[in-house]
């Protein structure tokens, strides 16, 4: 190819962006064709017309995206790297937009206004909590109303009274929601084991309005670049002398990374969908920081835990094992001097 470059005029030289829009497979096949082509085209100023160069522009776009004919397993493969680069893009534009997090307020400060004394609470970046308890002549019913109350007097838009049977995880209870445009809190009234009352109150962030945008976004240039990468690699791997091996490590890589892409897309889908709108501190897909894999709450409602095939962690070991796997299966595809013959069609 550099040698075509070498022969040619600086007039073909000087279209090296409508070339580099052609994969390297048919650079390397029919690179000096294309440089005659583009030679041939070219008018009397010695240059092809605006439309003649993005005609051949989009015709390399579309060999990027073609996958190998004829091969069924390639095309399977290039849309499992399709799916993946999604759920990867969609972890990334998800992580993007937590960062419009508004700043939780003072679990603490919250708790000592809100609780009856004595109050305890704490904050995070993403969460804060408070506790109190209440005395044998308070029933959880008025405990909890007293708390909406004191919540509704500083602004806080409250929901009605509800009651718990312990299916929601807490013992028999008296709950509510309360909401301002940045937080969200849950307040649960309940008798533990021993019989004491017990006032508890979680909150987290609400969801910001580039939190989807973002998503979506990530999404779609996932989508793209898991289609083109899966191409990519298919179209190596089928002109390499050790197709077999790229083959091997490629279906393990895939393998690897599929439970933690399964994972985030069903704990995304939960966040994003969930009815009454306050999925809990659990649900947030980065709670912890950029995550490729399924949250605490979704792996709670599979009973996915201590005992199952997979462990919290290895959601995220696993990707990076899955994604190195594919980078040596690419590594070892890649072809040749032997390997520069004709790309079968």
């Amino acid at each position: 190819m550099s040698d075509s470059f070498a022969r040619a005029s600086p007039a073909a030289r000087g279209y090296r962006a409508v070339l580099a829009a052609y994969p390297a497979r048919i650079r390397r096949k029919h690179g000096a064709e294309l440089i005659d082509t583009i030679l041939e085209m070219a008018g009397p100023g010695g240059a092809p017309t605006r439309k003649a160069k993005g005609l051949l522009m989009l015709d390399g776009l579309r060999e990027r995206f073609r996958p190998p004919v004829r091969r069924p397993i390639a095309l399977v493969a290039a849309i499992l790297a399709l799916l993946i680069g999604g759920a990867l893009g969609a972890a990334a534009g998800s992580w993007l937009g937590s960062f419009g997090y508004a700043t939780m307020p003072d679990g603490a400060a919250l708790a000592e206004r809100v609780l009856p004394a004595p109050a305890t609470g704490s904050t995070g970046d993403l969460y804060l909590q408070g506790n109190s308890g209440f005395g044998a002549a308070v029933d959880g019913r008025a405990a909890a109303e007293s708390v909406r109350q004191r919540l509704a007097a500083e602004g806080w838009r409250t929901g009605p009274l509800q009651t718990g049977d312990g299916t929601d995880g807490v013992l028999a209870n008296v709950h509510f929601y309360a909401a301002t445009d940045q937080t969200v809190l849950d307040v649960y009234a309940y008798s533990d084991a021993d019989g004491a009352g017990l006032l508890m109150l979680t909150g987290w962030p609400q969801r910001p309005a580039a939190y989807l945008p973002l998503t979506i976004a990530g999404l779609l240039l996932g989508l793209v670049a898991g289609w083109l990468t899966g191409v990519a690699l298919a179209h190596r791997i089928q002109a390499a002398g050790r197709p077999i091996v790229s083959m091997v490590l490629t279906a393990l890589g895939v393998f690897l990374v599929a439970p933690s892409a399964v994972g985030f897309v069903a704990s995304l889908t939960s966040y994003l969908t969930t009815a009454t709108g306050r999925p809990g501190s659990g649900h947030l897909p980065h709670f912890d920081g950029f995550a490729f894999g399924p949250t605490t709450e979704w792996m709670r409602r599979m009973d996915i835990g201590e005992g199952w095939i997979l462990v919290p962690s290895d959601f995220a070991v696993l990707p990076i094992w899955g994604f190195g796997l594919i980078a040596i299966a690419a590594i070892v595809a890649r072809p040749g001097r032997a390997d520069d013959r004709a790309v079968a069609t």
